[in-house]
């Protein structure tokens, strides 16, 4: 569960499934290699990208992880006070938490056994195991927590809808779970659709670690069918866009692809790279 990625732009408040549009702070604008040129790590032999997979490659590059992502807190209902960050990498953003919020006890989840070492000098407590294998102190003390990080790392789960239900089930009703995921709804992942391209890489959206893909609908609803209630939800990267629309419904016609757009926040959709959500667990009446 070690893994990926950062933020840039719209932050749509999702309230009664209605969103509302503004421009995010500005520390949401920064290190987005999810939304970067996908290339691969630094002293990777060129080759097909799925040799990455053979040679780990990247799994071992413990730099990777070492991101703060200070932009994360601007989804923050409330300051955390117990946080759990499932697939922390290094342990670097949780370690940034603990700076920012004095007080703050942080429990990280990692895989990668050396990040997890890592990890371990910086937090107060580190699982270096899956879920199924927590031991009944760790699966007792989810409990506790009131901020759960799940940052580019759903997409590599083969089953991440059972971890959802898993924390929504157990996680205190005003606990605050913050998701980032990658958006395959793209345009430019559309356009190389409709070439009949869809050509995995060692980075970005067709990571060819991720083994689940999700527009911004589909995460929507998974959250729902899990057991969440989405608080806030924001496009925190995108991909450049063309000269603004002036009028809307438009038809816009891009190489071997028409589209039909009927709003500016369709539009801004369309050219995310990733969508970050504060959700809350959903309490049956």
């Amino acid at each position: 569960m070690s893994l990926l990625m950062n933020a840039l732009r719209t932050v749509m408040a999702v309230r009664n499934q209605a969103a509302a549009t503004q421009a995010l702070p500005p520390a949401m604008q920064q290190q987005d290699p999810q939304a970067g040129p996908a290339s691969a790590p630094a002293g990777t032999a060129p080759g097909p990208v799925w040799r990455l997979l053979d040679d780990r490659i990247g799994v071992q590059d413990l730099s990777y992880g070492e991101h703060p992502r200070e932009g994360v807190r601007e989804f923050f209902a409330h300051p955390p006070r117990r946080l759990l960050d499932i697939g922390c990498a290094t342990g670097a953003v949780a370690a940034g938490m603990k700076q920012a919020f004095p007080g703050l006890w942080a429990w990280g989840c990692e895989l990668n056994p050396q990040a997890a070492q890592v990890a371990a000098g910086r937090l107060d407590h580190v699982t270096p195991a899956p879920r199924e294998q927590w031991s009944a102190d760790d699966l007792a003390r989810v409990a506790t927590v009131d901020t759960v990080l799940l940052l580019d790392v759903l997409e590599h789960m083969y089953n991440p809808w059972a971890e959802l239900a898993f924390l929504s089930e157990r996680l205190r009703p005003d606990a605050q779970v913050v998701v980032t995921l990658p958006n395959v709804g793209n345009i430019d992942i559309l356009q190389d659709l409709a070439r009949g391209h869809f050509a995995y890489d060692a980075m970005g959206i067709l990571d060819v670690t991720h083994v689940r893909f999700f527009t911004y609908e589909g995460m929507q609803a998974m959250f729902e069918e899990t057991g969440f209630a989405i608080e806030a939800a924001a496009i925190v990267s995108q991909s450049a866009m063309p000269a603004p629309i002036e009028r809307f419904p438009a038809r816009v016609s891009l190489g071997k692809m028409t589209l039909e757009v009927d709003t500016e926040e369709e539009w801004a959709r369309l050219h995310a790279t990733q969508f970050g959500f504060r959700l809350r667990p959903r309490r049956a009446a």
